[in-house]
Order: C-alpha cells, then sequence, then structure tokens
C-alpha cells in the first residue's frame, strides 16, 4: 500500500472547544518581499537582455539581407560578363577558323618559289601581247607588198 502523508494534527482548542484558537504562523512576509522585488529585477534584466538580443538579431538580418542582396546584383553581372565574354571567344573562334580556311587556300613558300623559277626561266618580260604580234605581222606584210611592187614596176620599166 503507498504510504500516506501524515496530515498534520488538528487545531488544539479548549477544553469544550471554545477557546483561543492558535494563530497559524506564516512565513516572514518582508523576506518575500525582497525576493519578490530581486526577482523581478533578474527578470527585467532578462527582459533587456533578450531584447538588445532581438535588436542585435534585427540589425544582423538586415545587414546580412543588404549584403545578400548586394552579393546577388553582383553576381548576375559576373554572369552577364561571363556570358559577353564567351560570345566574344565564339566569335573570335569562327574568325580564326575562317582564317585558316583562306590561309590553307594560299600558296605556300616552296609552291612560290617554285612558281619563281618558272618565271625566271621563261622570261614572261620578253613576251610580246597579240597586238603586237598583229601589228608587227602588218608591217612585214606591208613591207612585202611594197617591195612586190617595186618590183613589178622596175621590170614594167626594163621592158
Amino acid at each position: 500500500m503507498p504510504e500516506q502523508e501524515e496530515l498534520p494534527p488538528p487545531p488544539k482548542k479548549g477544553i469544550l472547544g471554545f477557546g483561543k484558537q492558535e494563530q497559524p504562523q506564516g512565513p516572514d512576509l518582508s523576506n518575500v518581499n525582497n525576493d519578490i522585488n530581486a526577482l523581478s529585477r533578474r527578470l527585467r534584466l532578462m527582459e533587456e537582455g533578450f531584447t538588445n538580443l532581438r535588436r542585435f538579431l534585427q540589425v544582423t538580418e538586415d545587414n546580412i539581407i543588404a549584403r545578400n542582396k548586394h552579393y546577388s546584383a553582383e553576381l548576375k553581372t559576373v554572369n552577364s560578363e561571363i556570358t559577353e565574354i564567351r560570345k566574344e571567344m565564339q566569335e573570335l573562334r569562327d574568325k580564326l577558323s575562317l582564317v585558316i580556311k583562306e590561309l590553307q587556300s594560299v600558296a605556300r613558300k616552296d609552291e612560290v618559289k617554285v612558281l619563281e623559277k618558272y618565271i625566271n626561266l621563261w622570261n614572261p618580260v620578253k613576251f610580246v601581247s597579240q597586238n603586237e604580234i598583229e601589228g608587227i605581222i602588218s608591217e612585214v606584210l606591208e613591207k612585202r607588198e611594197k617591195e612586190r611592187d617595186n618590183k613589178t614596176d622596175n621590170m614594167e620599166s626594163f621592158k
């Protein structure tokens, strides 16, 4: 069986139940009042501490939010710059491949030297144009005609 707490004995009364009753003695109220005041001061100090912590946390959160916005803006700027640089690099690659294709179709140094040897061998400076040849042929034909005419005139004069 569980133990039962013992109850204090009922207050004693006089012989017939009348008489003075003993007044229960309460705790010292001045000590209780001092304890309440001390607890109240401690509670106010703790509330001030929590208020200060809330303010500190609020300022910290505001700073974090401001920095986050700043870093987000910088990140967007950097991303757009990276995109722009990638486009420029692609354009440079395209231009470089075009230059490479053009260089592949250009004659090489050894090919140019071979052509130079042939040109020096043939010496095209001494070549004549078609118009010059036609002019020379015309002159030669005219001279021959004149010579024939002169011969025929001379022969007729001897006759």
